[in-house]
């Protein structure tokens, strides 16, 4: 077989799964694949695409804020995940029961609940949802004005200096 296209199996072993779980993958759409006969291949660099997602400026600078309140989080967890947990609550009364923002402040319980090496998954995940969760963030308030400003300073200089042409 030539080194571009990969077998489901191949597949699996690359990223670390079950074969069942690539075809799971390539039959909701989430991994892009082509069929020979009843066989899926994939090409090599759909699977480096799940290694290193493209993020938009937004979601960069979500997860960069995000990162920089890790600190916050390990020092004094239950202090963090108690300023979360809050937030959520006064916020929901505020939101639409059918809303986009209610089903991520939901979702967001579900994860606080989980603890907080679930809570260390989402924060720093660079998966589709971990991605649209911290979009709608419980954690306002946990960096201070401060360190929100020089979090975004140092954002804006390692994304000018990452991403520009060269």
């Amino acid at each position: 077989m030539n080194d571009i296209w990969l077998t489901t199996g191949e597949t699996a072993t690359l990223l670390g799964v079950s074969r069942q779980h690539v075809v799971d993958l390539c039959d909701r759409g989430e991994l892009v694949c082509t069929k020979a006969g009843t066989h899926r291949r994939i090409r090599r660099s759909e699977v480096q695409r799940l290694f290193n997602p493209q993020l938009t400026r937004e979601q960069e600078k979500s997860l960069w804020l995000h990162r920089a309140l890790m600190g916050h989080l390990m020092l004094d967890p239950q202090k963090v995940l108690q300023m979360a947990t809050e937030n959520i609550t006064r916020w929901k009364p505020k939101h639409r029961a059918d809303g986009i923002a209610m089903r991520s402040l939901e979702q967001w319980e579900q994860v606080l609940s989980g603890g907080v090496d679930v809570v260390v998954d989402v924060l720093t995940g660079l998966d589709e949802v971990s991605s649209d969760l911290r979009q709608n963030s419980p954690f306002a308030g946990v960096l201070s004005d401060v360190e929100r400003r020089q979090a975004l300073r140092s954002f804006r200089e390692h994304w000018d200096h990452e991403h520009t042409a060269a």
